[in-house]
């Protein structure tokens, strides 16, 4: 029988590094960040997890 672990990822923004569980959605990330829901940001990834960067440039 194999055991289901849940998982944690890190994320870093501003520099600071935080865990997170991997049941989260991109919304309550960046909620939890203190981000607005609908703010456009670039996911980057990183070894232990990923990166996010608010794009606050108009295209």
């Amino acid at each position: 029988m194999e055991t289901v672990t849940k998982k944690t990822v890190s994320i870093e923004y501003a520099g600071i590094k935080q865990a997170v569980p991997d049941d989260l959605t991109l919304a309550s990330i960046l909620t939890q960040i203190g981000l607005a829901e609908d703010t456009p940001v670039r996911i980057v990834p990183t070894k232990e997890g990923f990166a996010i960067i608010p794009q606050t440039e108009k295209n």
